[in-house]
């Protein structure tokens, strides 16, 4: 599957007392890139993907109008879920610097939010599962 590629800039609001984007908003970064790259791929992102596992590795800070970049994908497609992989850059004159890279794990349920195995226009989108993972 291809990186998907989100722009924004960062928010005042975003920031903290030292100027710079409080830690917990790379996780609303991240889903920033899953979500429009769920609606890139005409796939539905609602509440029938619980997550079930959220890590980020700090590398570098962001300020206030900082131009980002978020890279997201999925590299490891299971059973009944998948990983997205999300990497956030600083882009400034073209050049990209990370600042973090993490992942969440989802799980596919039903409207009754049974956990099901994952739908066929999921491996369409991210691949065949893997018959080894744990989900």
């Amino acid at each position: 599957m291809k990186t998907h590629k989100t722009r924004f800039r960062v928010r005042y609001a975003e920031t903290d007392a030292a100027a710079i984007v409080y830690y917990s908003n790379f996780f609303v970064y991240f889903e920033v890139g899953k979500v429009e790259m769920f609606r890139d791929l005409n796939i539905p992102y609602d509440h029938r993907l619980p997550m079930v596992e959220a890590h980020c590795d700090f590398k570098s800070s962001a300020k206030f109008d900082d131009q980002l970049e978020v890279h997201t994908t999925v590299p490891e497609v299971y059973e009944k879920g998948f990983k997205i992989v999300s990497k956030v850059y600083r882009k400034d004159n073209g050049k990209l610097t990370l600042l973090a890279k993490g992942y969440t794990v989802h799980l596919t349920g039903d409207m009754k939010r049974n956990i099901i195995p994952i739908p066929k226009e999921f491996i369409r989108a991210f691949g065949a599962p893997k018959k080894d993972k744990k989900y």
